[in-house]
């Protein structure tokens, strides 16, 4: 079996990755995050922010298996491509996600974790109830899609 092929079957079989996206200086910026693997796709939902604005600006990234905080695992880096969904494509990818995560889904961003950064973890009460209970894609969320390249191995990161 090609290296590849491993290497996305070991990241399919995770349930977090490490996402690497850029500054538009070159600077590598590590997120780790919930996603789920449909081929050569990696689809994950990140709040609207610095994040989508790097990927809508420099849409290349990459992706490697990671524990929940963010700890690579030593499984070779995937490049990609990043794109920010719209419409049906991204709902249909937000329900893929609430399949692969269950309950977990929209309970986990809300709460707040030592070590970790939950965006949503500061919202009132009130919006983490109704939150917790909406199966659709949050209005201040956005779902990225990651077309996996061929070949692992990781971009020099000194280079935009």
């Amino acid at each position: 079996m090609p290296q590849t092929d491993t290497t996305l079957d070991t990241l399919g079989r995770s349930q977090y990755a490490l996402l690497r996206t850029f500054r538009r200086d070159g600077t590598a910026v590590d997120t780790p995050i919930w996603f789920i693997l449909d081929g050569r796709t990696a689809l994950f939902r990140t709040k609207i922010g610095p994040k989508t604005r790097r990927v809508t600006a420099r849409p290349d990234v990459e992706l490697v298996v990671c524990d929940y905080k963010g700890r690579a695992t030593g499984s070779d880096w995937l490049t990609g491509t990043a794109t920010v969904l719209d419409g049906e494509r991204a709902q249909s990818a937000n329900r893929a996600l609430h399949r692969r995560y269950g309950w977990q889904w929209n309970i986990m961003p809300l709460l707040k974790i030592p070590g970790v950064t939950n965006v949503h973890s500061d919202l009132p009460l009130r919006e983490k109830l109704r939150r917790a209970r909406n199966r659709a894609l949050w209005p201040d969320s956005a779902i990225v899609s990651v077309e996996l390249a061929a070949t692992p191995g990781s971009r020099d990161r000194a280079t935009p």
